[in-house]
């Protein structure tokens, strides 16, 4: 019965596996050993993402993409054109990439914000 997972059992067949009572429930020590063996009943939260992580995912969004495509196409035609040796033919290319890092670094800000404030909700209203 070791191999049957739990949802597959009976209720009866659960009870007796855990040693407890349908009506009763687990006694007090038994629960306290349960918890010092197993510890709380709840789900693993998953690893709070890093600024540096969530910058490099505002980067990855399909719009962000093509405008550093865009960004790097004006920079190699402008590169290989007869004004390469003007500087401000390089402008449009350059102004691309610092509106593309500008918005991925805010975004990327707000987000992280978002996420302590969050996290900050859920400590508030956690049951006790």
């Amino acid at each position: 019965m070791a191999d049957i997972e739990a949802s597959e059992r009976t209720p009866e067949e659960n009870a007796q596996h855990f040693r407890t009572d349908l009506q009763n429930g687990l006694t007090s020590r038994a629960a306290a050993e349960i918890l010092e063996r197993d510890g709380p009943n709840e789900l693993e939260k998953p690893p709070k993402p890093t600024l540096l992580m969530l910058f490099i995912m505002q980067l990855t969004g399909f719009v962000i993409v093509l405008l550093i495509v865009a960004a790097v196409a004006s920079l190699l035609v402008n590169g290989t054109g007869p004004n390469r040796e003007d500087a401000l033919s390089y402008t449009t290319g350059v102004a691309i990439f610092v509106i593309v890092i500008i918005n991925a670094g805010i975004a990327a800000w707000t987000e992280h914000k978002a996420g302590d404030a969050l996290e900050a909700l859920s400590k508030m209203t956690q049951a006790t």
